[in-house]
């Protein structure tokens, strides 16, 4: 049964508790992201993410972590853009206020997704970006 998210807290547990391989691989589609990106993401070898599917074990708590951090720019990514394909687009732009990096070439550490969040928030409320 799907846990309700409300805090941090909640968060938290969500990824104590286990995210499925299943909500891994519909994040992956909304990102368009490859398997061996998606794996880079999540710090884990392409092999291991592919087993965890035959399996369809759930991923570890620091994995789980990570993916719901990445759900949460994809989420104001889309809120801020309102829609996929200008998300996508300034995913692949090279940024000024990222010291000229691609957002998506930072979505492989925790300060970097935080940092591409933070530039969404941003935008949002029209702060040069």
């Amino acid at each position: 049964m799907p846990q309700l998210v409300h805090t941090n807290l909640d968060l938290m547990r969500a990824a104590a508790a286990g995210v499925s391989i299943k909500a891994v691989r519909n994040l992956q589609r909304h990102m368009r992201l490859t398997n061996r990106e998606m794996s880079e993401v999540l710090s884990i070898s392409e092999s291991t993410l592919a087993r965890r599917e035959q399996s369809q074990r759930s991923l570890t708590r620091d994995e789980g972590e990570k993916t719901i951090q990445l759900s949460a720019v994809v989420a104001k990514g889309l809120e801020v853009f309102e829609n996929e394909p200008d998300f996508h687009q300034w995913l692949q732009t090279s940024n000024p206020a990222l010291g000229g990096e691609r957002p998506q070439a930072l979505l492989s550490s925790a300060l970097g997704r935080e940092q591409v969040r933070e530039i969404l928030f941003r935008i949002e409320w029209g702060i040069f970006s």
